[in-house]
């Protein structure tokens, strides 16, 4: 029996060996190619791609087109899955593979049609931009042309191959990235039903404007005191300092843009060099050029400007014919478009009919609780300039040409900063902001009087810009313009907590890489700290709360991941949202008001200091402590009775998801879950989380770079995850305790420095 049991064991451990060593194979076979010498159909001459310790390529071509191809290539040879999500995301097409359950995104896009207009506007870019789109392409259609039977692991767990790579894919992928950085709509929608409700006295309690004593990015800079307003949590932070504040005597620049966290990383760092190129930073995988980061002689960095680009119009169409809508007493004939949209497991496709006014698409199919029909007109479905305003980002080399290149950065309208090695930093704003005949766009308006219409464009010379070599420069998407400013650019701001407190830590002393890694990393509260002032006055009459509110009260506002009284005022937070607004507004516009979670937050904290308010229902203190008691159940709900092991950070967990991971089985294969982290949306390391799914985090600062103009291999960055798309690959998740962690990794530009640290070097030549 012994022996039995002996040649059992050793069978199954054979077994067991041969299906790791299976599982190896499978898993390490997408792995690509960093060493040697490849020959690949389409190139036009060798390029040179040399690979980093950290997985960051750079490439050292002849030309611009052979650069872009083999851009396109290494983005393919890490991301070819990431870069097939996000262009099937942007072309509604992810139920081809996902199946019924990615129906409802599908129909949505098809409807807002991101992929329709992209393939309008790829005839209207210029030779050079042309060139770039297509050698990027040819260079990705090589990697997939050169890798059947070694495709990424999603590809044959979800059965299916990739099509060939086309310029408007890219294309279709910068909409998309501009439909998530925006969003005015959904805020029309919340105004036009709170006003219903409760009259015009309720928008400004409800969604209070901009303070006006908060920063204004091109107005001047003080420090007053704290303000009672909020922020959304999709945003970015970036600052540039000039050298009279800095321990070199030249320029440094920050940026983090805060995005909704996904694994892979949305960012890839590359480093371009070729023909008229030699730029390094963060790239999108599915499109050519750099996004942020510097070249030989500047430096840039972005956050989401917020204008108001987007404007709802309720269209009136003919009782008999859906296919004619009124417009000054003329039915005009809408443009009516079938969507095929193919489903996995399903036989025949579904039909999606889409209706176009000249306002745009009708969005009621795919909304819910809308009424009368409306149409969303939207800049960026009217151009799509951004890609050549990249390229000439990426050879600029003075504040003139940096700017020139901006003109054709039309959306979504962001915030620059920019940083130059001579000594001179700089603002711009660019983006096609509509000039409106009539209002501002705060509302939804009748689309049949023609009273409404966009007239126009602000010229790039109105929009705000600051350019000087002293001093400093900060945006958190807050209000970009002073009082005074002429035209209408927004009502949407950040409220200005982010940039009152990296204002105030940039004014502390003289800056360098080291004080800006702290900066990135501070989770200082500031509207916390209001509420702890807030709630000093409120009696708790319940024994058992009154230790844990006193503890509360004597919290220093740090939201830091150990921190017991951070998790406790993050609960109580969310208890008090609800138990005020939840009852006063229905399900449905409570579900929309929370996700303007900025704006609860501000009206919540003005409230406390007006205990006579009809909002608290009888009693402010009552409704406080009743909100407290369901704060203390759901924390022991989620971190259990032990108030010892109460902490922000076990409630705000961060774990990076993939769509496969979703599946429970593989989530140890395809996600990965971050040591503990500190932070909310009102932090500069913004921890932003979902409201309706509260505490995990959401929202991350998706990219941090800091750039020395004194010394460009000085310069650090980290993104969330790793350079790989490629699961079980060392460079999947190398970065992600980095990132958590508020550490960096080199960003190195000379090629001298590059030689140190090179793990690899493939050199790609023509078939």
């Amino acid at each position: 029996m012994r022996r039995l049991l002996l040649v059992l064991l050793v069978l199954i451990l054979v077994v067991a060996a041969i299906a790791g060593g299976a599982g190896v194979y499978v898993a390490r076979r997408p792995f690509p190619q960093i060493s040697g010498t490849m020959r690949v159909a389409g190139l036009s001459d060798p390029v040179e791609v040399v690979r980093d310790r950290w997985g960051i390529p750079h490439l050292f071509a002849r030309s611009s087109r052979a650069l872009f191809f083999a851009q396109g290539f290494v983005h393919a040879q890490d991301r070819l899955w990431q870069m097939e999500l996000n262009r099937r995301t942007a072309s509604g097409r992810l139920s081809e593979i996902f199946g019924e359950a990615a129906l409802p995104t599908d129909r949505f896009l098809r409807t807002i049609g991101l992929r329709r207009v992209a393939e309008t506007h790829l005839g209207a870019v210029s030779p050079q931009t042309k060139q770039n789109l297509d050698a990027y392409s040819a260079g990705v259609n090589a990697f997939i042309a050169g890798a059947r039977g070694r495709l990424p692991i999603e590809f044959a767990l979800l059965r299916f191959t990739p099509e060939p790579w086309t310029p408007t894919d890219s294309l279709a992928y910068g909409k998309l990235m501009a439909w998530v950085l925006g969003g005015d709509w959904r805020v029309e929608i919340l105004r036009q039903q709170l006003l219903e409700r409760f009259g015009d006295g309720a928008l400004e309690r409800l969604l209070p404007g901009y303070p006006a004593d908060a920063p204004v990015i091109t107005g001047g800079w003080h420090l007053p005191g704290l303000g009672l307003r909020g922020l959304p949590g999709i945003g970015s932070n970036n600052w540039t300092v000039a050298g009279n504040r800095t321990d070199t005597g030249r320029p440094l620049l920050a940026n983090d843009p805060h995005l909704e966290s996904q694994m892979p990383s949305i960012w890839y760092l590359m480093h371009l060099n070729g023909g008229p190129y030699d730029v390094v930073g963060a790239t999108f995988p599915g499109v050519p050029g750099v996004i942020i980061g510097h070249n030989r002689d500047i430096a840039w960095g972005v956050t989401n400007a917020n204008p108001d680009v987007q404007d709802l119009y309720v269209e009136r169409f003919h009782p008999e014919d859906p296919a004619r809508y009124l417009y000054k007493g003329t039915w005009l004939p809408a443009t009516v478009v079938r969507e095929m949209i193919k489903v996995k497991g399903q036989t025949e496709p579904v039909v999606e009919i889409v209706r176009v006014t000249r306002h745009g698409p009708i969005l009621n199919n795919v909304v819910r609780g809308l009424h009368a029909p409306l149409a969303l007109r939207w800049t960026a479905l009217d151009s799509s300039t951004i890609i050549e305003s990249v390229d000439g980002i990426n050879r600029a080399s003075t504040w003139a040409e940096f700017r020139q290149a901006l003109r054709a950065w039309d959306a979504p309208s962001q915030n620059f900063v920019f940083a130059h090695r001579n000594g001179e930093i700089g603002y711009q704003m660019p983006g096609r902001i509509p000039v409106r005949a009539k209002g501002t766009g705060a509302l939804p308006v009748p689309g049949w009087t023609g009273e409404h219409e966009w007239v126009g464009w602000l010229p790039f010379e109105a929009l705000p810009s600051a350019h000087r070599r002293d001093g400093f420069m900060v945006t958190a998407n807050n209000r970009i313009a002073p009082q005074g400013y002429p035209h209408f650019l927004s009502r949407d701001w950040d409220v200005g907590y982010r940039a009152r407190r990296i204002t105030a830590l940039l004014s502390e002393g003289t800056q360098s890489v080291q004080t800006y890694q702290r900066i990135h990393s501070d989770v200082t509260s500031l509207p916390g700290r209001a509420m702890i002032e807030a709630l000093r006055p409120v009696r708790i009459l319940d024994p058992a709360l009154q230790p844990l509110f006193a503890e509360l009260l004597q919290w220093d506002g740090v939201l830091s991941a150990s921190s017991r009284p951070a998790a406790v005022y993050e609960a109580l937070l969310d208890a008090l949202i609800r138990e005020v607004f939840r009852t006063p507004l229905d399900e449905a516009v409570f579900a929309r008001y929370l996700r303007q979670y900025e704006g609860a937050v501000q009206t919540l904290l003005a409230l406390l200091r007006d205990p006579a308010s009809g909002w608290w229902r009888g009693s402010r203190d009552r409704l406080v402590e009743t909100a407290l008691r369901d704060a203390v159940r759901t924390l022991e709900a989620q971190l259990g009775p032990n108030r010892d092991k109460w902490r922000w950070g076990r409630l705000h967990q961060t774990t990076f998801v993939h769509p496969i991971g979703r599946i429970k089985a593989l989530a140890w294969i395809f996600n990965t879950t971050t040591p503990e982290v500190g932070g909310d949306a009102f932090t500069v390391n913004n921890g932003a989380f979902n409201p309706e799914e509260p505490f995990k985090q959401l929202v991350v600062a998706s990219y941090r770079q800091i750039l020395d103009t004194a010394d460009w291999d000085r310069s650090l960055v980290i993104h969330t995850t790793g350079q790989s798309g490629l699961p079980f690959h060392r460079h999947y998740r190398d970065f992600a305790v980095l990132w958590a962690r508020g550490e960096y990794v080199p960003l190195l530009f000379s090629r001298p420095r590059i030689e140190e640290v090179a793990a690899g070097r493939l050199v790609l030549t023509p078939r």
